[in-house]
């Protein structure tokens, strides 16, 4: 007999088949408790809004993702890897395709709070993907990747949603453009970030040679003959 799923877990499917069978704008948080069979005030303690619920169910995909690499894959080329675990991703997806159509069609549900927090979650994601990828995140142009990324799944999400091919052939290959683009603007990014910081690097030096300089005149100044006697004077 399969174990019972945890209360999480059935709040999470239980909007999915719901979002599925019918419009996501109107299923209430009272209507994904009854489905999933638990007591609303432990939904409650779980999630307080459907823009919760989706925040998990984003986290569930990327730890299936996540869990299924294999590290002999990072041999791989960064861009043939990034491709491999984004698509992973599209496959982990692909059983809720009816209710994510459901959700995006619905997105103007979310409130400013919960978008800024679906944009956290979205980006939060995708530096996963692209670490789990090799590329670093870091600093400035780690950022920028990320936010590359981002720009470049939502639009690849958008095509996969229509997308009816068996291997999601189409999806892969827009992907695959995408991904060739921005390798390009990355390497452009990359080289005005460097020559940026090497110029900052230099401008650096020179301000603490000119506050090195203003330290001795100042040093000297207060230690000349001159200095001591208008000190000494009455």
């Amino acid at each position: 007999m399969p174990a019972k799923k945890d209360p999480q877990t059935r709040l999470i499917d239980a909007a999915m088949d719901l979002a599925a069978a019918g419009r996501w704008h109107d299923v209430t948080m009272i209507d994904i408790a009854q489905s999933a069979g638990v007591d609303i005030g432990v939904a409650f303690d779980h999630f307080k809004s459907k823009a919760d619920i989706l925040r998990q169910f984003v986290r569930r995909i990327d730890r299936i993702v996540l869990a299924d690499l294999d590290p002999a894959d990072f041999d791989e080329p960064g861009h043939d890897r990034l491709i491999a675990v984004m698509m992973a991703r599209f496959d982990a997806l692909a059983p809720y395709r009816p209710a994510l159509r459901s959700i995006v069609a619905s997105g103007s549900d979310l409130g400013p709070t919960d978008t800024l927090r679906a944009i956290k979650t979205h980006f939060g994601s995708m530096r996963w993907m692209l670490d789990a990828s090799g590329f670093t995140t870091g600093g400035l142009h780690g950022s920028l990747r990320v936010a590359g990324m981002g720009t470049i799944y939502a639009r690849c999400f958008k095509q996969w949603l229509v997308d009816e091919t068996a291997d999601f052939g189409p999806t892969m290959a827009a992907l695959d453009r995408a991904l060739a683009r921005g390798s390009e603007w990355d390497k452009r990014i990359g080289t005005g970030i460097s020559r940026l910081s090497r110029a900052c690097g230099k401008i650096q030096k020179k301000c603490d040679r000119f506050a090195q300089k203003c330290r001795r005149a100042d040093h000297a100044e207060q230690t000349s003959p001159s200095a001591e006697n208008n000190s000494t004077a009455p």
